[in-house]
């Protein structure tokens, strides 16, 4: 249910043309609230436009209204549900809502991976993008810090463009903290989704 609602968010963060950093704060809010609260399947879609409009007021400079996202929802819920949603996750997380996500560690990961790679920086850039983002759709990624999953998605998008070339400088060990043998199972992961052994049925982001 969650990678559903993930997949469905990633189309609405398209619809309204929201930056990236929208879009991981939004599943890092979900990820957070469920953390807290047992919720019903039936509010699981509440839960995140609600968060989408919390975040959207954080990253936008024009952030959609509330109107939008119950209408994106074909008004499924009102707009005084939303609204009392909204409020339920600020009261829940204390208003603490700048943690990191996968997109802060990400930005940093990539300039230094960049180095070793002079003729195809943009790929390595847009590579680890992609794959940063399957990694939201998948719930086994959920229990990984996101400088880790960051960390996993530059070790992968290195090894999928140079597989011949070590994808793990000592420089990325320094700068991330972790060394590749901490890296594996998360890497594991991330590589299902990329050959779609997992979550195969959820499209959005591949498309």
């Amino acid at each position: 249910m969650r990678g559903i609602l993930v997949d469905w968010l990633v189309e609405v963060a398209e619809e309204y043309k929201l930056v990236s950093d929208t879009l991981y704060k939004t599943v890092s809010y979900i990820d957070r609230y469920l953390s807290l609260n047992a919720l019903n399947r039936q509010r699981l879609q509440l839960l995140g436009v609600s968060s989408m409009l919390i975040a959207s007021k954080y990253e936008e400079i024009y952030p959609p209204n509330v109107e939008e996202f119950c209408y994106i929802t074909e008004n499924t819920y009102k707009k005084e549900e939303v609204v009392k949603m909204e409020a339920d996750i600020l009261k829940a997380f204390k208003f603490e809502l700048g943690n990191p996500t996968v997109q802060t560690f990400l930005r940093r990961f990539t300039k230094v991976a960049q180095e070793d790679y002079q003729a195809s920086r943009l790929q390595l850039e847009f590579l680890g993008c992609y794959l940063a983002e399957l990694s939201l759709l998948d719930y086994g990624c959920v229990k990984f810090l996101p400088s880790r999953i960051a960390a996993s998605v530059m070790f992968l998008a290195s090894f999928i463009i140079q597989p011949k070339k070590h994808p793990w400088s000592p420089a990325m060990q320094q700068y991330t903290g972790y060394k590749a043998s901490d890296l594996k199972e998360c890497v594991l992961i991330i590589h299902d989704l990329y050959m779609s052994r997992r979550g195969g049925a959820l499209q959005t982001v591949r498309e």
